[in-house]
């Protein structure tokens, strides 16, 4: 839910008004709102904007775990699964989980994988790469592109991302290691990333 300024941000008739919306929300993803937010919007004499939702439901013997950064200008969602309901609610997954949200709330990952990267994106980025190497030997150029698209991933691929509690660890090695000492194979579903102000 956005507003114009912080002062209404801040108002407690706009705090409500939002925990209701998400409340409506949850419960029935369809639900009309335009005339609670006009009202609103008469009520408090700024515009409001529904602007985003999403609803993430744990995925097969998953769970999904939540963050909200210090402020509550970034929350993060996080749903994981597993090959078994056997320790899925272990401390080790919960903990991994939570550092997950963290991380994804400091990093802002496009992506789970390199895989689901847009193929728009890879595009763009090959051509930048294309770009920075002309001039150099055929055989070199593709080299320099596949290793821009690399580091393209490792920025932008929470798999591939070195983890901020230890960036000696990418998270997919930290997947394997949590699902290991969980007897485990838990895999990252979807996450999801809001920021007071973005444009969606």
């Amino acid at each position: 839910v956005n507003c114009e300024t912080d002062f209404v941000a801040k108002n407690e008739d706009f705090i409500s008004f939002s925990s209701e919306v998400a409340a409506e929300l949850l419960s029935d993803p369809s639900v009309d709102l335009e005339e609670k937010r006009t009202g609103q919007v008469a009520k408090i004499g700024e515009n409001i904007r529904i602007s985003r939702f999403e609803v993430l439901e744990p995925a097969g013997n998953g769970l999904v775990e939540s963050y909200v950064h210090t402020g509550s200008k970034v929350a993060v969602l996080i749903s994981l699964s597993s090959d078994s309901e056997d320790n899925i609610n272990a401390n080790s997954v919960v903990e991994m989980a939570r550092d997950l949200c963290m991380h994804i709330a400091a990093t802002s990952p496009v992506c789970v994988s390199r895989e689901e990267v847009p193929t728009d994106l890879i595009e763009k980025e090959k051509d930048i790469a294309l770009a920075q190497a002309e001039g150099k030997p055929p055989q070199a150029i593709e080299k320099i592109v596949q290793g821009k698209l690399d580091k393209y991933f490792s920025t932008s691929c929470l798999l591939e991302q070195p983890f901020v509690k230890n960036p000696d660890q990418t998270i997919s090695q930290l997947l394997e290691l949590v699902s290991k000492e969980a007897g485990l194979k838990l895999k990252v579903e979807k996450f999801i990333r809001f920021q007071v102000g973005e444009e969606v």
